[in-house]
């Protein structure tokens, strides 16, 4: 896919529309907790994060899964989850520095996004463009280096505050 998931942190409000259209258009419920995309909010920096798979080249959710389970696809360039093979072990969950899968305890499985086959509904119907589906060029693979870094800052000050 020579496209990627852009986010921008500071066009984010942390409305949650992006979460419940997700979860509507997947499982066709309104629930923040069966979706793909997930708002990290951090109110008392001001700060609103969207956590979904990134798609990575190297993508360790990969090498954790012990029955192979996930895949790139060599064709879209996605990384896909063989629901036959899942053992539903949660290692990719863990392994995941981006914190982009999920369990959905309803469907008692692992999910992740999956651009809603190259339409992302997130990006249709996020008022302030905090999310683009966009050419992956140099350009946008810089920005969302950057906005990495920021979701990498979080969590760790999130995890600081845990210890």
């Amino acid at each position: 896919m020579d496209k990627i998931l852009r986010f921008n942190t500071d066009r984010c409000t942390g409305c949650g529309l992006c979460e419940l259209i997700c979860s509507l258009g997947h499982v066709k419920a309104c629930n923040p907790e069966r979706s793909r995309i997930r708002i990290l909010r951090m109110e008392e920096k001001g700060v609103n994060i969207q956590m979904f798979c990134q798609q990575c080249e190297d993508a360790v959710c990969i090498a954790a899964c012990p029955v192979s389970a996930i895949n790139k696809n060599q064709s879209s360039g996605m990384v896909e989850i063989d629901y036959e093979l899942c053992i539903k072990c949660k290692e990719c969950l863990t392994a995941c520095p981006y914190k982009g899968i999920y369990f959905d305890n309803t469907d008692d499985k692992i999910i992740k996004c999956d651009l809603c086959g190259g339409n992302p509904k997130c990006v249709t119907f996020c008022e302030t463009k905090a999310i683009q589906f966009m050419e992956k060029d140099s350009n946008t693979i810089h920005a969302r280096r950057m906005a990495l870094q920021e979701i990498e800052k979080a969590l760790k000050l999130i995890a600081k505050s845990f210890s």
